[in-house]
């Protein structure tokens, strides 16, 4: 275990704001920053981080918390990952836990199994037996250099049909491990596990913290019907989510504020070698809607660079839906016939893309010059018109929109308005905005916030309002946390509330409340009217719970117990307005 004082000192010397914003793209509002939410769909940005808390919250679907709690749920690390990856970063040094502890928890299980097969897949590819392959396939064929072989931690699997299982045994990982990680299969023939990869040069797809969560194997052997095969999903890769080379490019991307996007993992490698920094893949698959907001949040501009084919074209145009969705700007890379970007980057190195970039075109031309290769006349125009309305209606901003269906009236040659009458129908969707204030008694909810506020008179606050006084149940346990933490740090911190409680709905509750801002020469005025309220309430409670004791002790006939009920009520009432 981990001691808590290591924790402490940890979160202590971790900024939430430099860490998110490795995640994010983060922009200075006021004092505070704000981002597009990772955790919901959104086109305006509501998630919030606030530096002097330490917290994040997001005003849109509630979700909060601190910076171990940010790493846990974005991405998927357990408490003690967290740790260790703020300890690396604030170069605190921290006891180990032995490696029976990784077996507790499904996602350390996995992590450990990934981490164990790209040591294996490296040792091969290195190794005297496989000589060959990494000279004449990779270095020669490929034109990979060594560089970015060692940078993108390029592996092998050989010919074994159980050295990652072998290997992996002596790392005190089962067949079952691998299984779970998506590394191993069972046969129900020899009712044994094998390697899943075999004879395929290894391609490792890391999370944006640089963790493997899963790996694409190309074929070596000719008349391969499945050129590449990906790792199954499993609890740390979720294929919709993750786009090959972002944790490599997202400085550069987030710097330049444009990414290109590949077909190909060797697209991504090979515009690396030439120095394009800030390009992804799709890995050959769909580009996705989580993808593109993801994306999002780190640019602004997306050049589409596919292959000159057919099928490229298609990827290109299956992709500017969901790019436009999530709010970029999308520009689209003509490369020349025949080549694909990793051909083009070997062939005619950066100058040449810098070219095709330089005069690459925008979605409403590229697709005007598709339509009218095999469609003419009004038959070609009424196809644009519904094609780009359904692609403009999801255009948030309206100057954007609006300059959209401008340019798109102009080149196919329409009126502008015939865009706003083609626009499809919306259906009213539910408002997705969370609220603790839905829920909770308003007097009790301004209150708690308050405190984060640091009113001078805390100590009385706590001596006139205990817990007991609170009705709403999750408000009560959170003001008993407060109250437990004062007494033993002397401080209210919303960032240690949090670890203290360990519950994510607490913890959103928590920020959401923290988040209030309020003035602060009004704080302690605020404070006392809010006592007042509070203490109001619990008064005309006691009164009307002594009332019913009258009532039944007059119905029973027992007049002494019914005026000492009578005395304090009339007590009570003096105070009660």
């Amino acid at each position: 275990m981990i001691p808590q004082e290591t924790i402490d000192q940890i979160r202590e010397q971790s900024d939430i704001v430099q860490i998110i914003n490795e995640f994010l793209r983060l922009k200075k509002r006021g004092r505070n920053f704000l981002a597009l939410c990772p955790f919901h769909t959104e086109k305006t940005p509501s998630f919030n981080v606030n530096p002097d808390r330490q917290i994040y919250h997001c005003f849109g679907c509630g979700k909060g918390g601190n910076v171990i709690t940010f790493l846990m749920e974005h991405e998927k690390m357990s408490f003690v990952e967290a740790i260790r990856y703020l300890a690396r970063k604030a170069n605190i040094h921290i006891r180990e836990e032995k490696q029976s502890d990784y077996k507790k928890d499904l996602i350390d299980k996995v992590s450990f199994a990934n981490r164990t097969a790209l040591e294996y897949f490296g040792k091969v590819l290195k190794s005297s037996r496989y000589k060959h392959i990494l000279d004449t396939y990779l270095k020669k064929n490929r034109q990979i250099t060594d560089e970015a072989i060692n940078y993108f931690q390029l592996g092998l699997a050989g010919e074994e049909w159980e050295g990652l299982l072998d290997y992996a045994h002596s790392k005190d990982l089962s067949s079952e491990d691998l299984d779970t990680a998506g590394l191993a299969l069972y046969s129900d023939k020899t009712k044994k596990h094998f390697d899943r990869f075999r004879q395929r040069l290894m391609i490792p797809i890391f999370n944006l913290s640089g963790k493997p969560i899963a790996f694409g194997g190309r074929t070596l052997k000719k008349g391969e019907p499945a050129k590449y095969i990906n790792s199954p999903e499993t609890v740390l890769y979720n294929k919709s989510n993750v786009l090959y080379g972002l944790n490599f490019a997202k400085d550069s991307i987030r710097d330049l504020n444009e990414v290109y996007i590949v077909e190909g993992y060797f697209d991504v490698i090979s515009l690396w070698q030439i120095g394009i920094k800030n390009v992804v893949a799709s890995s050959g698959t769909a580009f996705t809607q989580q993808q593109a907001r993801f994306l999002a949040r780190f640019a602004e501009t997306a050049y589409l660079f596919f292959d000159s084919d057919s099928a490229g074209r298609n990827a290109a145009l299956k992709s500017v839906d969901v790019l436009y969705d999530a709010g970029m700007e999308v520009k689209i890379i003509q490369p020349i016939e025949g080549e694909d970007p990793d051909s083009i980057a070997k062939k005619f190195g950066i100058d040449k893309i810098e070219e095709l970039r330089h005069d690459a075109i925008g979605f409403i031309p590229f697709r005007i010059q598709d339509v009218k290769q095999s469609e003419t006349g009004i038959i070609a125009k009424e196809k644009l018109i519904k094609e780009l309305s359904a692609i403009g209606s999801k255009i948030q901003d309206p100057t954007r929109r609006s300059l959209f269906f401008s340019e798109a009236a102009e080149k196919i040659g329409v009126d502008s308005q015939i865009f706003q009458k083609s626009l499809p129908k919306k259906t009213a969707e539910p408002e997705q905005v969370y609220s603790a204030l839905k829920k909770m008694s308003k007097v009790e909810y301004n209150f708690i916030s308050l405190l984060f506020q640091h009113p001078g008179s805390i100590d009385s606050i706590f001596e006139n309002i205990s817990a007991d006084d609170i009705d709403s149940k999750q408000l009560s346990r959170l003001y008993s946390a407060i109250i437990q933490q004062y007494k033993t740090t002397g401080v209210v911190d919303a960032r240690g509330l949090i670890d203290i409680i360990n519950d994510p709905e607490y913890g959103s509750l928590i920020t959401e409340v923290a988040s209030i801002e309020w003035e602060p020469r009004l704080v302690d005025s605020e404070v006392n009217n809010y006592i007042k309220l509070i203490l109001e309430e619990k008064r005309k409670k006691q009164r009307l719970k002594l009332q019913q004791q009258l009532a039944e002790a007059e119905a029973n006939g027992d007049s002494k117990k019914a005026d000492l009920l009578l005395e304090e009520i009339k007590s009570l009432s003096k105070n009660v307005k």
